[in-house]
């Protein structure tokens, strides 16, 4: 085949056909030395480009160089502006100008008069290709009594019957053979050939110039054709019979099926990650749409370099969210909108391309609402965009978190099962989205090991990051690729939930959603007992669209609480999305808060009655009223409520009988722990318990003391034996805090 440049345009197209005025210049040569390039002409920059300095007055006109005149362009003759021709396949003589479409084999008159041909057909063509009477070389892929069976490529074959042979040789799978077509059937897919005995020839292979289609624009109607396909290679599966490979083109994503033998890899130079081109037809597996590769082929050089780039741009294109708006006014939300569409289009983008995604998110009602809210945006997307069917169970998890903060028993079994499903089944590694967590310098160690895989992470949060390298930067954000977290824009504002930020990020990824989900940050806020003015807005939103009232929110909170107790490391689904009313079936959801919330308050008033008679509540001199139990040894073990719930209990008892603004401190312990609970009294005092830890650390250094959470509400660890030590200098500290204002 010989489709080339066009000899005289060069492939250009156009030939010149004389010159015209500069209209930059106008004929003078130059122009000013204020000139603004970028205004006219695109390309430049600056004078520098066009090697000028600043100060002069006059500078060469950047469009003719100095000339004054610029040229005009005609089309070219022979390729008819194409700037391709096609030639002969023998002596190169130029038939006239080619486009897409045409033929892209011809042998002129003059050398098929002087030379015999054969043609050899390249894997791009079928068997309506090939023409009856033509000589084509072949190989032989069976031998029966009744005859031989001949391949011209992958997928054209066709049979020589006994009497048709010559005879005289040994016929043996592998060796070639010349074959001329004595009939052809396309319907069938069958060729009927005789043995050629032509021994002088020339040989001319045959090529379909076919387009590159993109994978977006497949379709069913589409079965059998042939396309060649350019993408990066996302996924490679050894099945049982087929090698099957997930492909990428920025539009969108397909499967490409090669056999070798059945469950022997085909291909084996192909890895995930490869630029390829691949070359098949058209077919289907489940219903969904599936190459039969005839060819795949590795792209190198500037080649691969500009297949990426062009997926790499049409995923960002793609990626990009809308800019829907929030569901409440408020000043932090915009602030933080950048980071809010760049975690949205990270997300989105990790749909696009096929990579799973793992979403980890702390095991409350906050934690619950903020990955339920992303699930629901996420996986639809991805099973539209994706060819499989169970696409929705491989390529997004949700797994609850029950510390608060990543810690190293849940990341490491996160890099084991996604390096194992990397070896397993081929699949890229995870994007990993981690929600109401993930936000502090606790969570550093996990996101080195993490990390060292090259999975990207995207966290949203409302804790405070606690260390903090600049005055919008954390120290977590040197691990992190996406971090929206309110105390980037004010600090202290951990009452914009994690569940309010990520319903919102929903949005953004995908705005079809909002209906089934704008009701969450209202459970959120409840949950964590924000008072925000973002959350009385969210109060609005979720009774004017579900008819949920206050006293409705914490019902499905505290019922959230008590369910992912008992259901700890396991997803909760089926419940959870019932409980949280995004299923639709309001009975239902009624029915389970009826049967499940009267329970909760009985076992909260049970173990609460229990524990109060052992609580100590003394006034310090600074007024402060500070409450202290031992809540290992006066609180049930292994029930519900958890030390953590039960300590918030104890606190709100004290609240209710002295007032919300009462300065009001308790502190739940264990033997290597300690919950602390402030009232809003504690305000005053300029309280925040992330401010205490340091100093506990400073006065105790072999305590191995760590902790934190919100400024009102968190947890410290330490050694068991330095409990006693601890708990007095947390004492000291609270005696040492004085009433401001």
């Amino acid at each position: 085949m010989v489709v080339k440049d066009c000899p005289e345009c060069h492939g250009t197209g156009k030939i010149k056909a004389g010159e015209k005025e500069c209209p930059v210049c106008e004929g003078w040569g130059y122009v000013p030395a204020d000139f603004k390039v970028g205004e006219k002409l695109k390309g430049y920059r600056n004078l520098d480009y066009i090697g000028v300095e600043d100060e002069v007055d006059e500078i060469p006109c950047p469009e003719c160089h100095g000339k004054g005149v610029v040229p005009v362009y005609d089309t070219c003759p022979t390729c008819g502006g194409t700037g391709r021709v096609l030639a002969c396949d023998i002596c190169g003589k130029v038939k006239g100008p080619w486009e897409p479409g045409m033929e892209t084999t011809w042998v002129c008159p003059d050398c098929m008069r002087k030379y015999k041909v054969v043609y050899v057909l390249d894997k791009t063509c079928d068997v309506e290709d090939i023409e009856i009477g033509g000589v084509y070389k072949g190989t032989i892929d069976r031998v029966e009594r009744f005859g031989v069976f001949v391949k011209l490529n992958p997928h054209v074959r066709g049979l020589i019957r006994r009497k048709d042979l010559l005879g005289g040789r040994d016929y043996k799978p592998g060796d070639g053979i010349l074959v001329q077509v004595l009939d052809v059937k396309p319907d069938r897919g069958e060729v009927d050939f005789i043995e050629s005995a032509l021994k002088h020839y020339k040989e001319v292979v045959v090529r379909k110039e076919l387009p590159v289609t993109l994978i977006g624009d497949l379709r069913k109607d589409m079965a059998g054709q042939t396309v060649r396909l350019r993408g990066k290679v996302t996924q490679i599966q050894v099945t049982g019979g087929p090698t099957v490979f997930t492909i990428t083109d920025g539009t969108g994503i397909t499967w490409a099926a090669a056999f070798e033998a059945p469950g022997v890899r085909a291909y084996p130079n192909i890895n995930v990650g490869d630029i390829v081109e691949i070359i098949g037809k058209i077919a289907f597996h489940s219903g969904e749409i599936q190459i039969e590769t005839s060819d795949m082929a590795r792209l190198w050089g500037p080649e691969a370099a500009e297949v990426k780039r062009r997926i790499e741009e049409e995923l960002d294109r793609r990626a990009q969210p809308k800019d829907v708006g929030f569901l409440v006014e408020s000043e932090v939300l915009e602030a933080l909108k950048p980071k809010i569409m760049k975690a949205a289009s990270t997300i989105r983008r990790a749909i696009l391309e096929g990579r799973p995604i793992l979403l980890r998110h702390h095991a409350d009602a906050d934690g619950y609402t903020s990955g339920l809210a992303l699930e629901y945006a996420i996986v639809p997307l991805i099973e539209e965009i994706s060819p499989d069917s169970g696409a929705r169970w491989k390529l997004f998890k949700r797994r609850p978190s029950r510390a608060p903060f990543y810690e190293l028993e849940d990341v490491l079994k996160d890099i084991i099962f996604m390096v194992e499903d990397h070896e397993r089944f081929g699949d890229p590694l995870p994007l990993l989205v981690i929600v109401d967590n993930g936000g502090t310098s606790e969570d550093i160690p996990a996101y080195r090991r993490i990390r060292a895989f090259g999975v990207p992470i995207v966290v949203i949060d409302h804790h405070d990051p606690r260390e903090w390298v600049s005055e919008d930067r954390a120290k977590v954000d040197d691990y992190v690729d996406v971090h929206v977290n309110p105390h980037h824009i004010k600090r202290g504002y951990y009452e914009l939930t994690a569940g309010m930020l990520a319903t919102e990020v929903a949005r953004f990824i995908n705005p079809d959603v909002e209906d089934k989900i704008k009701h969450l940050p209202a459970i959120a806020g409840t949950g964590d007992r924000s008072k925000a003015p973002e959350f009385y807005q969210y109060l609005e939103i979720a009774k004017k669209a579900k008819g949920l009232d206050e006293e409705d929110l914490k019902k499905i909170a505290e019922v959230i609480d008590h369910e992912a107790y008992f259901w700890k490391f396991m997803d909760g689904h089926g419940i959870i999305d019932e409980i949280l009313l995004l299923t639709g079936n309001l009975q239902r959801h009624r029915e389970l808060i009826n049967a499940i919330y009267p329970e909760v308050k009985e076992k909260q008033e049970k173990a609460l009655r229990a524990s109060l008679p052992h609580v100590k509540s003394v006034v310090l001199p600074n007024g402060i009223r500070f409450n202290t139990i031992d809540i290992e040894l006066f609180a049930p073990k292994f029930s519900y409520p958890s030390p953590g719930k039960l300590s918030g209990l104890i606190h709100d008892h004290f609240k209710e009988k002295y007032g919300e603004d009462a300065p009001i401190l308790t502190l739940a312990y264990g033997p290597d722990f300690a919950v602390v609970r402030a009232a809003d009294g504690m305000a005053a005092y300029s309280f925040d318990l992330n401010e205490i830890i340091p100093k506990l650390q400073e006065a105790l250094p072999s305590a191995g003391i760590e902790g934190g959470g919100h400024s009102y509400a968190g947890s410290i660890k330490f050694f068991e034996g330095m409990r006693k030590e601890v708990l007095e200098e947390f004492a000291k500290q609270v005696v040492k805090l004085k009433k401001t204002g």
